[in-house]
């Protein structure tokens, strides 16, 4: 049982080579994963998909402006069955809108999961508590675990002291 998580970050809107280039990768990218994986995609991609709902890819949560971008990620995520998970839960607009800059307001990032994890996503939504130094707020995926990873991860720390990991905190024996 694998969960990936990719991170990206897509050109500007207008930049239509660079724009392709990145939805390239990304798709190479995908079909490196197996598809019996959770797979998450996360990241800005300076896309506006609008509001107007694809059974089981976007949602009706959105803002109403779509751009040329937000045409290239609707379309990624349909070839590959991805779920925009933001346009799916109903929020305030204070924690919808992920970027904002002179004046303007928009969402232009997004959490993308494919089939087996959509399931489990209970929430996405924006966080504007924490100051970071950027124009875009903090977004949040609140994920349900399945009970057989609990228990993976008790195995797993049991393990733990089988290899005694525990000794890396050890000034001494860290630097060796």
């Amino acid at each position: 049982m694998i969960f990936n998580i990719t991170s990206c970050l897509c050109s500007e809107e207008g930049k239509t080579e660079q724009t392709e280039e990145f939805y390239e990768t990304l798709q190479d990218q995908v079909d490196k994963i197996s598809k019996n994986e959770y797979i998450a995609f996360a990241g800005d991609y300076n896309a506006r998909v609008g509001n107007i709902h694809i059974d089981g890819i976007l949602g009706t949560n959105g803002e109403i402006t779509t751009n040329s971008n937000g045409h290239k990620l609707k379309e990624f995520a349909s070839v590959n069955e991805f779920k925009i998970t933001n346009t799916f839960f109903r929020h305030k607009e204070i924690h919808k809108m992920k970027w904002s800059a002179r004046g303007c307001r928009s969402i232009v990032d997004y959490i993308l999961t494919n089939k087996k994890l959509s399931p489990l996503v209970n929430d996405t939504k924006v966080i504007k508590e924490y100051d970071v130094t950027t124009d875009h707020y903090l977004l949040i995926s609140k994920i349900i675990l399945p009970q057989k990873w609990y228990t993976f991860t008790k195995r797993s720390l049991r393990q733990e002291k089988n290899f005694r990991i525990y000794l890396l905190e050890d000034p001494s024996i860290r630097l060796i």
